[in-house]
């Protein structure tokens, strides 16, 4: 009975240690900064697109 105690009080520990880790890692991450400058539009990328479309429709 014992062992049984002993296993189960290594899997609790185990378990919180577990716990702490993942919270310190993805609960109590920095933000990622914003990009300065303009905002992306919905057309920006509209040149490498036309010159896709040309390599495909070439083959």
């Amino acid at each position: 009975m014992q062992g049984l105690t002993e296993l189960v009080l290594l899997g609790a520990v185990f378990l919180a240690l577990q716990f702490w880790w993942l919270s310190k890692v993805f609960l109590f991450r920095p933000r990622q900064p914003r990009k300065l400058g303009k905002p992306m539009r919905a057309n920006s990328l509209q040149e490498e697109k036309n010159a896709l479309q040309k390599i495909f429709d070439q083959s």
